[in-house]
């Protein structure tokens, strides 16, 4: 076994974690999994002849899940035995499917409002690559009035909050201003902030970057910054986003954290095979979360979320991993994870 690895395995057994309460906000949706399996092409092939001939059925393989950058995360985060508490809104049919899909976990749903709209995601899970439609019911305008006092009381006390999906909601800037502002007044918790793909903002789009990097990110409000490559290019470059943030970048291939000192080697990911890839990034960032809490030095906080992402991805159960799992995960890897 790498030694890193066996390092990490040591520190996932030994350490303890008590005390430590998560806040995570605010997208949950409903995942309809459209399993293709084969590539791109050959599926707009298949999907423009049913077309042409005035309709007609695909059989398919299809599963829904829990969905949502912030629910995902949550999930995965109460999986590796950290409190977790999710701030949300949907409607009463959302809930439901919500409680039934976490019946077995350990997420507490005492913050998710039921007097707001379903949000629903059709992911097609192609070969190398996915496609989400996306209806982000009321994430789109989830603002600070959505917040209730018990809410804010949560966030004030909370050792960590996490806001994402910035990018689909037209409020995004406004929620991370004032929820990052109140963890900083009551200077007790960290801020993690996970944007998200930029692109729906559309022809705002510029402008909507502007305004959300001179007042959240240039306000010294987000410790760590979640990224993926696309998303740093988007967001003015590395050398721009880490003057004023620690910035946790993951790709396909390695994971790297950068900040106004130092940055660390890049650690590579581990090469599974993949079953699916949305959730993927939701899944690293609850590993880079418990990783943080653990207290872990940046080099093994990043391994920890690439072996937690590897696991879901490969996973034929699609199960988000127990420390349990985690661990059995890591002793079995074949490869040796190379620092460059």
């Amino acid at each position: 076994m790498d030694k890193n690895v066996r390092e990490l395995v040591e520190k996932l057994q030994e350490t303890a974690i008590k005390d430590i309460n998560i806040v995570i906000m605010p997208h949950f949706c409903i995942d309809n999994f459209v399993y293709y399996g084969k590539s791109i092409d050959s599926f707009i092939d298949k999907f423009v002849d049913i077309a042409k001939q005035g309709g007609g059925n695909l059989p398919i393989s299809q599963d829904i899940k829990i969905g949502g950058k912030a629910a995902n995360c949550c999930c995965a985060l109460a999986s590796l035995g950290i409190k977790s508490y999710l701030i949300a809104k949907t409607n009463e049919l959302g809930y439901k499917l919500l409680e039934y899909l976490t019946n077995s976990m350990e997420v507490n749903l005492s913050y998710v409002s039921r007097n707001g709209d379903l949000a629903q995601t059709t992911a097609i899970e192609l070969k190398g690559a996915n496609v989400m439609l996306s209806d982000p019911g009321s994430l789109s305008s989830f603002g600070p009035d959505f917040l209730t006092d018990a809410e804010k009381e949560l966030i004030s006390k909370a050792d960590l909050v996490c806001i994402s999906d910035w990018g689909l909601n037209e409020k995004g800037t406004e929620l991370a201003k004032y929820v990052f502002s109140l963890v900083k007044e009551n200077k007790k918790g960290k801020t993690f902030f996970d944007p998200g793909d930029p692109s729906p903002k559309e022809n705002k789009l510029n402008l909507e970057i502007g305004r959300m990097l001179r007042d959240v990110l240039e306000k010294g409000l987000v410790d760590i910054l979640s990224v993926n490559e696309h998303e740093v290019k988007m967001y003015g470059g590395i050398n721009y986003l880490k003057r004023y943030t620690r910035v946790d970048l993951h790709s396909n291939d390695y994971s790297i954290s950068y900040d106004q000192i130092k940055e660390t080697k890049r650690i590579s990911t581990f090469n599974v095979e993949t079953k699916r890839f949305t959730g993927a990034g939701d899944v690293w960032n609850a590993g880079d979360i418990f990783g943080e809490v653990m207290g872990l030095p940046p080099n093994k906080r990043l391994l920890l979320a690439n072996s937690a992402a590897a696991f879901y991805v490969s996973d034929p159960h699609g199960r988000y991993p127990t420390r349990k799992l985690l661990i059995d995960f890591l002793e079995k890897s074949p490869l040796p994870v190379v620092f460059k």
